[in-house]
């Protein structure tokens, strides 16, 4: 599990008219069509995208059921503000856009892509989310102020924890925190609980075997201003200086992955025929 969790991202970068870069992270996410076929997406967050009307995304070329390390697609998105499909409820930060067309085309182009993808089986149900303690050690990956192993086209993975019981919604939104080291980059990135071996039962006890849950996804955290003042703000995506005026505090906000049933009729509205 562990050696295929970095081949679930992609590194979005992209470009406003008046030519504004930023970069964010976005995961794989497919919905089944039946007959063997799923309409494949990158989740990712709304202020990632909003704006753009370019995008370049990055995935490995396979060499048959394994990653070409050093062999990468890099590949151009044009009219990338038309694809995008975004969450219907304002408030909750959750975009996106169908990348099935890229990977035919890069099959067509003889350098056929490796990735994985997630399903909504990998959304913990309300039963398995009230059987999640109130703190659990979460992943996140993705490219916190860019970083990434860009030889090998492979994401920095983070280690964390809940910092609010998962099973209830903080302050009333769909949303929940983690402890972890959130920077410029990391908007997008997938919020995990992936154990392999073992894992702790809400009753104490440790029960032996894997377990793998979609958590969410990051879309900002708390800062620290220089005025002395407490702000949620979305994490960053420019690739601009910055004034050193806010100080992140190492916590996030995470949108819950439940949100991204809602997206279902949509996509399949618009794309899935």
């Amino acid at each position: 599990m562990y050696d295929q969790l970095p081949h679930i991202t992609s590194r979005i970068e992209t470009l406003t008219p008046a030519g504004i870069q930023s970069v964010g992270t976005g995961f794989f996410f497919g919905f089944d069509l039946g007959d063997n076929e799923s309409l494949v997406l990158l989740l990712t967050n709304k202020h990632v995208v909003d704006g753009a009307n370019r995008a370049r995304i990055y995935l490995s070329r396979a060499n048959g059921n394994e990653p070409a390390f050093g062999a990468i697609n890099a590949w151009e998105i044009t009219e990338f503000d038309q694809l995008v499909v975004r969450h219907p409820n304002p408030s909750v930060d959750l975009a996106a856009f169908p990348v099935g067309g890229v990977l035919n085309d890069m099959s067509r182009a003889g350098t056929p892509a490796y990735f994985r993808s997630l399903g909504l089986n990998n959304i913990p149900t309300d039963e398995q989310a009230e059987q999640l303690t109130a703190i659990e050690e979460i992943l996140m990956i993705g490219y916190p102020i860019g970083v990434w192993d860009e030889t090998n086209n492979l994401p920095i993975v983070r280690r964390g924890i809940t910092a609010t019981p998962y099973a209830r919604d903080y302050n009333g939104a769909p949303e929940f925190m983690i402890d972890c080291a959130c920077f410029p980059g990391s908007s997008g990135s997938p919020v995990m609980i992936a154990n392999n071996g073992s894992f702790p039962r809400k009753d104490g006890s440790i029960a032996i075997g894997s377990r793998f849950h979609l958590l969410g996804l990051l879309w900002g955290g708390p800062q620290y201003t220089a005025q002395g003042n407490i702000v949620a703000r979305p994490v960053p995506t420019a690739m601009a200086p910055v004034a050193m005026s806010q100080i992140p505090t190492n916590l996030g906000f995470c949108v819950k992955s439940r949100m991204i049933r809602d997206l279902e009729p949509m996509v399949r509205a618009r794309y899935g025929n």
